[in-house]
């Protein structure tokens, strides 16, 4: 039991420098700038060449490196923001859906064999309360977590360690209930790049262009049913 514990503090310590070591060059690097609109405007010209000379490449690296982001704790807005700007709605959504799914998975694997008392102990006097939804339903249950605002991305892929979820409920859940948040805001961001790649003027009459206004009222909408039907079945 004792060399149990030592493994798991040693895989421990190797997951946290990894993440530790991703979040410092992802800053030392600078690759924050790329999802500022001053930057993606001065530069749209050999962003936008950049990426139609290298899409299959880009969306191999996109899809494998969102895999490996969000099983390092990552939250999911960098990749959507990139997703959508750099290969559409459609493409950008399915990449994005996949990945986080996939990522998420290995996120609750990892977490499951080997830090489930870290879960308990950091998560349970929250969430432990909702065991009887989980055992009557966890698919269901789960998916309306995984729509519903409020809980952040990386909690939401450790938070079932708690309830043992079958590892194949999971997927599915997270396939499907993030998929709308997901097509949402890349359809947002999508919106965005289109007015840049354009040339138009970044101000607030962009938010009428309708690539823009229309997901952002949908994400608008979207966020107050799911308050709604929260606030109504969702009983600790």
């Amino acid at each position: 039991m004792q060399n149990f514990s030592k493994l798991k503090i040693g895989i421990g310590l190797i997951y946290v420098s990894i993440v530790s070591l991703v979040v410092f060059l992802f800053f030392y690097y600078g690759a924050n700038s790329f999802l500022d609109l001053d930057f993606l405007k001065n530069h749209k010209d050999q962003i936008y060449l950049f990426r139609d000379q290298n899409y299959v490449l880009l969306s191999v690296i996109y899809f494998f490196f969102s895999i490996l982001w969000v099983f390092l704790l990552g939250f999911g807005t960098p990749l959507v923001i990139v997703a959508g700007f750099a290969f559409g709605t459609v493409w950008g959504s399915i990449l994005s859906i996949v990945s986080f799914s996939i990522g998420a998975s290995l996120l609750y694997l990892f977490a499951n064999h080997y830090f489930k008392d870290v879960v308990y102990q950091y998560l349970s006097s929250r969430f432990l309360s909702l065991k009887n939804h989980f055992n009557e339903n966890e698919f269901s249950y789960f998916f309306f977590l995984r729509v519903i605002p409020g809980i952040p991305f990386p909690i939401k892929n450790v938070m079932p360690v708690l309830f043992n979820m079958r590892l194949k409920n999971f997927f599915l859940a997270t396939l499907f209930g993030e998929a709308l948040p997901i097509i949402i805001s890349v359809s947002v961001f999508s919106g965005f790049s289109n007015v840049i790649e354009k040339g138009n003027s970044i101000n607030l009459n962009i938010l009428y262009d309708p690539e823009i206004f229309f997901p952002l009222l949908a994400l608008g909408v979207m966020v107050i049913v799911t308050n709604f039907l929260k606030k109504k079945y969702y009983k600790k």
